[in-house]
């Protein structure tokens, strides 16, 4: 009898994917699913296959698939590496963490935005924003809830935000988001990060193996693009000469960027 194919949305903890990670997804896209990953809008990303044999697969790798219900953690994709008022990487590893295996009854979207103001632009369900003095500003769907948020206390207030105190403060302004990251990014500290787009979302398994061999982070955006981190500048130059023409579009005029 054959597999009986289907969608398996891969939930990343804020788009990140370790190097193992990403070659663990690219073998099993080969084996059980049709060579390719699809990035999504909620920086995940989608196979199709067996759902009982990606997810027993996914879960040894140490990756989480969403139920019935997506519950996914969008986080600023260059947080603790360009810009922004503070690394939020940590606080959407335990967001997903806290998240997983824990029932839902609609999908949702939680936010964590380092200050730049590109998630909260995306009007997540519930966010959270980075502000100057270090506390942080608590959204509903892309508007300024008034509430102010300790940063010990983020994690809790996105989990149930029903629970957060009323309102000490009027409401603000979200910040103006950033363009989003296309092409060669350099660093304060000499490294180098990759921002690729790639046409309709899709992920080829055998360019997915060319990345993994990289051995670097890699970071799914909420914009159908991907992040290649912490390169020295002459890894970044040998990445760009070979996967450009496998499809990575490194050029922001390019009509595939979104």
């Amino acid at each position: 009898m054959s597999e009986s194919r289907s969608a398996v949305d891969v939930h990343l903890p804020g788009g990140a994917l370790t190097a193992a990670q990403l070659q663990a997804l690219a073998e099993l896209a080969h084996a059980h699913g049709d060579a390719e990953l699809l990035l999504t809008d909620h920086a995940g990303l989608r196979m199709h296959g067996d759902r009982d044999t990606l997810t027993g697969s996914l879960h040894a790798a140490g990756l989480t698939v969403h139920g019935a219900y997506r519950r996914s953690v969008v986080a600023s994709p260059l947080s603790g590496r360009i810009g922004g008022l503070a690394d939020v990487r940590a606080i959407a590893a335990e967001l997903h963490r806290r998240l997983h295996g824990t029932a839902a009854t609609a999908d949702t979207v939680l936010g964590v935005d380092d200050g730049s103001g590109d998630i909260v632009a995306l009007s997540p369900d519930v966010a959270v924003c980075a502000l100057p003095d270090g506390s942080w500003m608590l959204t509903r769907g892309g508007r300024d809830t008034g509430v102010r948020v300790e940063t010990g206390d983020v994690v809790d207030v996105l989990l149930e935000p029903a629970d957060a105190t009323a309102p000490d403060t009027d409401t603000a302004p979200l910040p103006t988001p950033p363009p989003h990251p296309i092409g060669w990014l350099d660093r304060a500290d000499g490294t180098v990060v990759l921002a690729a787009a790639l046409a309709g979302g899709v992920l080829p398994a055998r360019t997915a193996e060319f990345l993994a061999a990289v051995e670097r982070p890699v970071v799914i955006t909420p914009w159908r693009s991907l992040l290649l981190c912490d390169l020295d500048e002459w890894a970044a130059e040998q990445v760009v000469r070979v996967l450009a023409p496998m499809g990575l579009i490194f050029d922001a005029d390019s009509p595939h960027v979104e």
